[in-house]
């Protein structure tokens, strides 16, 4: 038997959740950090219907290769909270549902991101892919 694990990354940002709301939910930021480190997302892929029930939906792009990425959007309360869940996607060896859940908390002029994934039966590769992701999220707030 396999144990499931969750992931948990906190990372801090200097800019106000307001900033850091709009780079996670507005389709033309999220298609500039999106993804592992060596992965594109280009913006005609990207839909979000910002609401309980809508999609939240990408490719990620590597070496011409399309890697989609399929959520539902299950809790919204701007600019504080966003939770996903995204179907199993066995193609991709994740056989489970996964939730993501991301909390701002407003820290004056920045803001602390938690950020929760899974569960997975190894996270490992997902724990990767959003340290990367991050960090390039990180670099976009810089220029906004």
């Amino acid at each position: 038997m396999t144990t499931m694990q969750e992931l948990k990354i906190t990372r801090e940002f200097d800019a106000p959740p307001s900033v850091v709301w709009e780079a996670i939910t507005n389709p033309d930021h999220v298609a500039q950090w999106f993804g592992p480190e060596g992965f594109e997302t280009p913006r005609e892929t990207v839909e979000i219907e910002l609401r309980v029930g809508g999609r939240f939906e990408l490719d990620m792009v590597r070496a011409g290769a399309h890697h989609p990425v399929r959520y539902e959007v299950a809790e919204l309360e701007p600019p504080r909270l966003l939770v996903l869940t995204s179907p199993p996607m066995p193609e991709v060896g994740i056989h489970h549902g996964t939730v993501t859940r991301i909390e701002l908390e407003d820290r004056g002029a920045a803001t602390r991101m938690t950020l929760s994934d899974g569960p997975y039966e190894e996270p490992r590769h997902a724990e990767a892919g959003w340290h990367g992701a991050l960090a390039k999220l990180e670099a976009l707030l810089a220029t906004l």
